[in-house]
């Protein structure tokens, strides 16, 4: 666990160091948030074909002076399958609702080429390398009572992980800008549920587990909306 906490520090680290240049940040600078689909690629599509999923994240690109560099960092929250069983579970939880949610965290610097183009399109290329947080996160619901009564990891692990990724931002006007992205993200190997390796065994009246392993590697695509800077 502390090489874990360890990693998750430097990652946070040379975030730090990247966002410093906000000093210099110009016009182009641009605070996002973003919805994005993943699709599995590489091996964990061999080993998981059935998951997809979506999520949410956020990042931030501050452009060093007046080069087309841009430096900054990237958050992203990822569902990537659930589970559900209902009914009667053991002598502990009978009449529950039983949930599964398979989930990624990935936090990264971030690294942009976005040339100026002098229209209101704009592309770019991304390079991000950091931390992924892959977890399934288990929620007991009573429905007798209407509340969640229990929620807890079954499987926790961390992945170094590296991406690739393109995109075309639309300047809306002097404070908002549109952008559309896809990214390519490649990881070490790591440990991972999906759905369809959890299984409930009514003769032990419990959860088997058939734990996975490969290389998580994904295909993230969406839609994000920007906050322009102004220069400071």
């Amino acid at each position: 666990m502390s090489i874990n906490i360890s990693t998750m520090r430097t990652t946070l680290l040379l975030i730090g160091l990247l966002v410093s240049p906000l000093l210099f940040a110009q016009n182009n600078s641009t605070i996002g948030l973003k919805l994005h689909g993943f699709l599995p690629t590489g091996e964990l599509k061999q080993d998981a074909s059935e998951i997809w999923g979506g999520g949410f994240g956020s990042e931030i690109a501050l452009q060093i002076k007046e080069s087309p560099i841009y430096v900054g960092g990237a958050f992203n929250f990822t569902r990537y399958g659930s589970k559900v069983r209902k009914g009667y579970h053991n002598i502990d939880f009978q009449d529950v609702r039983y949930r599964y949610h398979n989930e990624v965290m990935e936090l990264a610097p971030l690294i942009r080429f976005k040339p100026e183009t002098y229209t209101r399109f704009m592309p770019y290329v991304d390079f991000t390398f950091g931390t992924s947080m892959i977890y399934t996160r288990a929620r007991v619901f009573d429905r007798e009572i209407d509340e969640v009564v229990d929620t807890f990891f079954e499987l926790t692990d961390f992945v170094f992980s590296y991406g690739l990724g393109a995109g075309l931002e639309y300047l809306i006007d002097e404070t908002f800008s549109l952008s559309l992205f896809a990214k390519s993200n490649f990881s070490s190997r790591g440990e991972y549920l999906t759905p369809n390796t959890i299984q409930y065994d009514q003769e032990i009246e419990g959860y088997q587990l058939d734990i996975q392993q490969s290389r998580f590697n994904s295909f993230f695509f969406g839609l994000g909306l920007n906050i322009i800077l102004r220069e400071f």
